[in-house]
């Protein structure tokens, strides 16, 4: 099932390199049945089987919230800081190395959408900012990207970024991002001021929220791709009220590609 506001691809104008890319991680750039960058670092070989455990009794009090469309942004967000804030201190308590980590991501059965890394590859030869906003793990995103050879110059990655002192894992300092506040507003200066120079953006996510990731002064010039795998019937229409394009039924990236070069002026 594909879902296209037509209307709004009238009133996009792309040529090869007048927009930058705001793009979610788990379950966007990768596919729905890889794991994320969190559970990625609960493999049971590598690390305690008691750290899935924990992880798992998180997920099932705090999950249905973080999909509760009727709950207010400020009333979901509290929840979120509170979920990830106790999520970050398993890691901590369970004895995560940088080793450890890379060797999760190794052993992981996470598989990037058909059609991606050609999708990254042209944004790197065209110099399209492409910023990586995701509330998960930014140290298992970007092992991920070189294990597929795709971490080019022009990827940010904003993320959660456990810091480490070569093998050993450092206290967590930076502001937590999480489903309901991840945005652009977080980027250094100089990106922020890269891609805000652009026309257009392309924005892309598998969550409601994350098409916060631009400010609502810039909905108008964007375009907001939302992938819908679970539940689609019970939450197609409210993900067809979000985004302007909603893709279904495992859609890849060569599909993303197919819409782009339909509306990009030679």
């Amino acid at each position: 099932m594909l879902y296209i506001k037509e209307e709004k691809l009238k009133q996009i104008s792309l040529t090869s390199n007048n927009f930058a890319v705001l793009i979610d991680f788990d379950k966007t750039m990768t596919t729905m049945d890889s794991d994320d960058s969190w559970t990625i670092i609960q493999n049971p070989n590598i690390m305690s089987p008691d750290l899935f455990k924990e992880s798992c009794k998180l997920v099932d009090k705090y999950y249905p919230i973080e999909m509760d469309y009727t709950l207010s942004s400020e009333e979901k967000s509290s929840y979120m800081y509170d979920w990830y804030t106790k999520e970050l201190d398993l890691y901590y308590q369970y004895d995560l190395t940088y080793d450890k980590l890379v060797s999760c991501v190794g052993h992981s059965n996470v598989l990037l959408r058909k059609g991606l890394k050609d999708f990254l590859y042209r944004c790197y030869q065209n110099d399209i900012p492409v910023v990586i906003l995701s509330a998960g793990i930014g140290n298992v995103i970007e092992q991920v990207l070189i294990l597929h050879e795709c971490l080019y110059d022009n990827i940010t990655i904003m993320s959660n970024f456990f810091a480490f002192n070569k093998n050993t894992l450092l206290p967590f300092h930076q502001d937590i991002i999480h489903t309901c506040n991840k945005n652009i507003s977080l980027l250094p200066d100089m990106v922020k001021k890269k891609i805000q120079q652009k026309d257009c953006f392309l924005l892309f996510g598998d969550y409601i929220e994350d098409i916060h990731m631009v400010p609502t002064k810039d909905l108008k010039r964007t375009l907001s791709f939302g992938f819908l795998e679970k539940n689609v019937e019970t939450n197609f229409k409210v993900y067809q009220d979000a985004f302007d394009i909603v893709l279904t039924d495992s859609s890849s990236f060569d599909d993303v590609s197919n819409i782009i070069n339909s509306i990009t002026k030679s």
